[in-house]
């Protein structure tokens, strides 16, 4: 287990001007993990949007994956208010507005029913014969998949969905980073800079990785799975 090594901060002439430090557990420390992991969901979602919506037409190379980053953003903005075993829904901490209550309820059924699960007739799958024309021999059966993900419209509103509720996060996370701010400024600060407690980083091998762990309300670690180099020409 080795930590993230040297988080001083130099200027030109070599002095440093700043360094990290793990917070203290505490009952403000651990909200504001839980409010922060809420913006990076909301992050990747409105990332993922931006470049859906770059994808529009004109030939872009993106324009082929502008389904699948739609569908990827729907999960990123739902997993902030599905049920979670480690964490509360952030809809337990702020209140979706009424005009856009439509759209936030639209993208979790569109999740539920069709990105999540293949239920809904949003995407279809038919049994096609192919036959010969001329002499009436069946050439082939095949499947083809006809699908449709949100329409423009609606994606330029989901837009405006995870830009409101972002807003609204930082009007909450706000005072409980403010209230870490003035408890970290504390008598005990000289010593947590001497000792430079930072998360710890257990390096592990790819054979090894745990897709279900599950997370601590309030990290000191994180494990970084690597996998073993191939020889050249392998």
């Amino acid at each position: 287990m080795v930590d993230l090594g040297d988080d001083s901060r130099v200027n030109s002439a070599g002095e440093t001007i700043f360094k990290f430090v793990m917070l203290p557990d505490s009952a403000d420390a651990r909200l504001f993990v839980e409010l922060s992991s809420y913006g990076a969901d909301l992050t990747e979602a409105r990332h993922a949007l931006d470049l859906a919506i770059k994808s529009r037409g004109g030939g872009s190379q993106l324009e082929d994956a502008g389904d699948h980053l739609i569908a990827f953003a729907v999960i990123a903005y739902c997993r902030t208010y599905f049920p979670s075993k480690v964490r509360k829904r952030l809809t337990d901490h702020i209140v979706i507005p009424d005009d856009l209550a439509d759209i936030h309820r639209l993208v979790g059924e569109f999740r539920n029913a069709t990105i999540a699960h293949s239920q809904s007739d949003l995407a279809t799958t038919f049994a096609v014969g192919v036959i010969d024309t001329a002499t009436l021999r069946v050439r082939d059966v095949s499947a083809t998949t006809a699908s449709q993900t949100l329409p423009p419209r609606l994606v330029d509103r989901f837009r405006q969905l995870i830009d409101t509720v972002d807003d609204l996060l930082l009007a909450v996370t706000e005072p409980v980073r403010q209230r870490l701010v003035e408890a970290l400024s504390g008598p005990d600060l000289a010593r947590m800079v001497a000792e430079g407690g930072r998360p710890k980083i257990i390096d592990a091998m790819d054979a090894d990785f745990a897709p279900r762990t599950k997370r601590r309300p309030y990290p000191t670690s994180h494990t970084l799975y690597w996998s073993p180099t191939s020889p050249a020409g392998d």
